[in-house]
């Protein structure tokens, strides 16, 4: 019988210079505009800044993130600071999993015995299925004159990303690959690395790469990594994995405003 959800609790005691802030039970979507109320609240109260205790959280999704992070930026902007005091181990695989170690402000402790990672993974993570350990990662190839269909299918990270090297070393007289990641159920950031470099070497050598039905787990942790570090260029990080979407929605844009410019002279013309 699976136990009830631990109901978010945020406990604030405010100092002369900082404020501390004790949270605990799980922040999700349902729970994290409580959650910003309360830490924007304390935060502006606070001469200093806030120093978060996360020891017993017990479930944190990407919106708990995104409320940390934009937490985080409201502090500085402010010229306050924000540091997170102690963490569950559900935090800090959050926090390792999207790369957002070096955005955040941590205080140098180890982190809480709290229930393990296993044992509530957070959001960025549910797109695992079955088993802790990991799944065979696979990609299938066809290819169309110059072009190259691929498919991944698996969990993409550290001990996969080297299967696209074998891929790329077989991409001569290539002009364009497309890359169907329907089946492309996890991708944490060493992976997300590995596929940025692909993507990159491609680029290099004239190829263009377009990747497309990305699935809810990897587009979270591409809008985490976006989200959390400066943008370069233009766009975010992952920007050469989105030319597809860009495009998409580029076309979009530019068809409602012809559609726009058009509605007025179909108005003025005579009707018979």
């Amino acid at each position: 019988m699976n136990s009830p959800p631990e109901r978010l609790s945020v406990a604030v005691e405010p100092g002369r210079e900082r404020t501390r802030v004790r949270v605990s039970g799980e922040i999700d979507m349902d729970d994290a505009a409580e959650a910003r109320e309360d830490l924007a609240t304390a935060l502006d109260a606070s001469p200093g800044g806030l120093d978060i205790d996360l020891a017993a959280v017990t479930f944190c999704d990407s919106s708990g993130l995104h409320v940390l992070l934009d937490l985080n930026q409201q502090a500085v902007e402010a010229g306050k600071t924000l540091v997170l005091s102690a963490l569950s181990r559900t935090v800090v695989r959050l926090l390792d999993v999207t790369g957002t170690q070096g955005v955040l402000t941590i205080q140098d402790q180890p982190a809480s015995d709290g229930p393990p990672p296993e044992d509530r993974r957070p959001e960025v993570a549910k797109g695992r299925t079955g088993p802790v350990c990991p799944t065979d990662f696979r990609i299938r190839t066809r290819r169309c004159g110059p072009t190259v269909h691929l498919a991944f299918a698996g969990e993409l990270d550290d001990e996969s990303r080297s299967a696209l090297d074998g891929v790329r070393e077989n991409l001569d007289g290539v002009d364009v690959v497309a890359c169907d990641l329907e089946q492309l159920t996890f991708l944490d950031v060493a992976g997300l690395r590995g596929l940025l470099a692909f993507a990159g070497r491609l680029d290099e050598h004239g190829i263009a790469f377009f990747a497309y039905n990305w699935q809810p787990q990897p587009r979270s942790l591409l809008h985490l990594v976006d989200s959390a570090k400066p943008a370069v260029g233009r766009g975010g990080p992952t920007r050469m994995l989105r030319r597809l979407q860009c495009s998409a929605a580029t076309a979009r844009a530019a068809g409602a405003a012809r559609a726009q410019q058009d509605a007025p002279q179909a108005a003025e013309r005579p009707t018979h």
